[in-house]
């Protein structure tokens, strides 16, 4: 069985075992369809969107393949939505001077972003989508049973072994192994943050060897090496993030992606104090006065709400300064291609690597 027919590219239905991360607010119908076209999995991040748009872009996306997708969603948190408190008044004083340059009106209060996640999921199951995957843990029994009964591959994130053995006995089809290299939110549900911070590396062979599922490498994954890499440690498939946002299809904004292009490596560094969770990000000043007044943050998803009207306003200036750019440690290998030319750079570039004796990697890999 060559790396292309993995037990993860058979439990999902496509040629090739790399998905497109379902990045909220880089991902749309576009690159998703023309990723699946492309024999990989395309994604679409939905948490950012209504449950009415949500219906519509997994429609699209139908309209523009015939294929498998993916669609993602957060897992809201336990805890009630807090009043607003002195803290949110200290950050709205903060960050008036960048609503008044950016023209974005006063800085908004907090509210949850994560209220409508019953109503997304509704959307999911009647759309029966094909694959669906969540950020910070699996969605309720009931709504995994039911997205199980349409025929809907459940996967989800583990940044550690603990997480990844608690994800299969929730139902999981498949693990996605972030390691600590990867953009936007860590996907911890149940560690401390501080113990999860584990590398690609050394975290996709410890969840190999702990779980029955297809174990799929996520951080840092950018071309064919790391692909054959992931392979090698007993991956079954990749997600990619970074490596898609730079591609033409992208619902990046435009500024966002000159930015990821011209990335250092080093440039993507981790801060809580964007959205109140532990994220990876390139610095700006955003970031900068969002640390610098780290004292008043408060908690996910509600710190990030504090931003939302910032965040619009830079987005229609083209203004990457006071926008969260989402980014992985292997930013600087970032190709600015379409979606399929990416697609089949990856392919090549793996099989060159796998191919000289197919069997000795497969035997590895099961080691």
């Amino acid at each position: 069985m060559s790396w292309n027919r993995s037990p993860l590219a058979e439990l999902l239905g496509i040629e090739h075992p790399i998905i497109q991360a379902p990045m909220a607010g880089a991902s749309n119908a576009v690159l998703a369809a023309a990723v699946s076209n492309a024999g990989g999995l395309g994604g679409f991040g939905g948490t950012d969107t209504s449950p009415e748009d949500l219906r519509a872009v997994i429609r699209d996306i139908r309209r523009r393949t015939s294929k498998p997708f993916i669609v993602n969603l957060y897992v809201g948190k336990a805890e009630p939505y807090v009043a607003p408190s002195r803290s949110e008044e200290a950050l709205m004083a903060a960050l008036q001077p960048a609503h008044i340059a950016l023209e974005a009106g006063d800085p908004p209060g907090s509210l949850d972003l994560l209220a409508r996640a019953d109503e997304q999921f509704a959307v999911a199951i009647e759309e029966r989508v094909p694959v669906f995957s969540s950020h910070f843990g699996l969605p309720a029994p009931s709504i995994v049973d039911a997205l199980k009964a349409n025929g809907t591959r459940v996967i989800s994130t583990a940044t550690t072994v603990e997480e990844a053995i608690q994800l299969v006995a929730a139902g999981a089809d498949a693990v996605i192994a972030q390691g600590s290299e990867a953009g936007g939110h860590r996907g911890t549900f149940s560690s401390e943050p501080e113990r999860a911070q584990i590398g690609t590396l050394a975290l996709v062979p410890q969840i190999a060897d702990a779980v029955s599922v297809p174990v799929i490498a996520a951080g840092g994954i950018m071309d064919g090496r790391g692909i054959a890499a992931a392979i090698m440690l007993g991956a079954s498939g990749v997600q990619m993030g970074t490596a898609f946002v730079t591609c033409p299809e992208t619902g990046a904004n435009s500024a966002y992606v000159r930015r990821l292009l011209s990335a250092d490596a080093g440039d993507a560094g981790m801060t809580d104090a964007v959205s109140g969770r532990p994220m990876r990000v390139l610095r700006n000043r955003l970031v900068d006065l969002l640390e610098q007044n780290r004292a008043h943050r408060i908690d996910f998803p509600e710190q990030l709400s504090m931003t939302r009207n910032l965040r619009k306003a830079a987005f229609a200036r083209n203004d990457d300064e006071f926008l969260p750019l989402w980014a992985g440690q292997g930013a600087p290998l970032a190709r600015a291609l379409p979606a399929a030319s990416l697609m089949k750079s990856l392919i090549a570039e793996t099989e060159r690597l796998l191919g000289y004796d197919e069997s000795a990697a497969l035997a590895l890999a099961a080691l």
